[in-house]
């Protein structure tokens, strides 16, 4: 697996801010909810991305001194990065219809049991009741004696 890096860039125009999941604490600790609770993972890394994480610079010492800024991060990064997010949130998705056939197949297999050991039970019941009327409306056989043996003419015998 591959790493990536995410850099934090300390430009003095982007406000500082504390981080998302700092602040989804505190509002957990605090009871109350966010505005807008549908931020997906792809939102998050974007906001964590634009904000900055890191301890602020100080700006004690030599006045006259820029910030010092890091790399911002590049195009072919970021693409990487909202590819890798799309990729997760898809397989997710993936997962959850999986469970849900799977679960949907599993109550089917239960119901098709059920019906076929009614069916069964039907079935035998109706073989049953099948051979009792049979043995009611059944007419004795009787055996008839065999005719006796009767000595016939033979046409090869000559008068």
């Amino acid at each position: 697996m591959a790493s990536s890096k995410v850099v934090v860039t300390t430009n003095p125009d982007v406000p500082s801010q504390s981080s998302i999941s700092s602040q989804v604490w505190d509002e957990v600790v605090a009871g109350t909810e966010s505005q807008d609770m549908t931020i997906n993972l792809h939102d998050l890394l974007l906001t964590s991305v634009v904000t900055n994480d890191a301890v602020p610079p100080s700006r004690g010492g030599r006045g006259k001194r820029k910030p010092v800024e890091e790399a911002v991060v590049d195009r072919a990064t970021q693409q990487k990065q909202r590819r890798m997010i799309k990729n997760r949130e898809s397989a997710a998705r993936s997962r959850e219809r999986k469970q849900a056939y799977t679960v949907e197949l599993e109550s089917l297999v239960t119901i098709l049991e059920e019906e076929n050991a009614r069916l069964l039970k039907e079935e035998a019941e109706r073989r049953r009741q099948r051979f009792n009327e049979l043995m009611e409306c059944l007419i004795p056989v009787e055996e008839k004696s065999k005719p006796r043996r009767m000595l016939r003419r033979v046409n090869s015998a000559q008068w």
